[in-house]
């Protein structure tokens, strides 16, 4: 039976809107793109507290440099959005912090998997003592290099302590607290 005017073609409105939508896909994909790149090329800076476990912040790197140091130790470049290398107090009590943020929680998921299977394979100098749950959420602790050393991760963040052995308990409940 032949076209008859007035009559709808399913086909003939179906097309358009699969192009229209097409096109706001690809340019909402395009944005989420330039913003990824434009987050991972020029990090910003991660906060860290001014003190912890009674020790004032001594020392710090931010944005580019601190991601740039993450990079030189784990010889791996990670997606990193922001970043702080901060140490507090002196030889013979001190502690150091990193903070790296990632542009989505899933990277930031994927980072502390990637570290847990890296220290359990490689030649590293720490020795895993366990993990622990606290408030729903996992804690690697390790020990090494004279220090304890704890990994977490905090929504799109992964954050790295190394404490003394007389203050590491409480430098990671102030950690946890600060990065809830």
């Amino acid at each position: 039976m032949p076209f008859q005017p007035g009559e709808r073609v399913m086909g003939k409105r179906l097309i358009p809107t699969i192009l229209i939508a097409a096109g706001v896909l690809l340019a909402v994909t395009s944005a989420a793109y330039w913003q990824f790149r434009s987050a991972i090329d020029n990090p910003g800076i991660a906060d860290v507290p001014e003190t912890i476990a009674g020790l004032s912040l001594s020392q710090a790197s931010y944005g580019l440099d601190a991601v740039s140091e993450v990079t030189r130790l784990h010889e791996k470049s990670f997606p990193l959005s922001s970043g702080t290398a901060a140490m507090y107090g002196q030889s013979g009590e001190m502690v150091m912090l990193w903070v790296t943020g990632t542009p989505a929680q899933p990277l930031a998921t994927k980072m502390i998997a990637d570290m847990e299977t890296a220290i359990g394979k490689t030649k590293s100098p720490f020795t895993p003592v366990g993990v622990r749950n606290i408030s729903d959420r996992a804690v690697y602790e390790l020990n090494g290099m004279g220090q304890k050393h704890f990994y977490f991760q905090s929504a799109a963040s992964v954050i790295w302590l190394a404490a003394d052995e007389p203050i590491a308990e409480i430098t990671l409940a102030e950690a946890l607290d600060f990065y809830p």
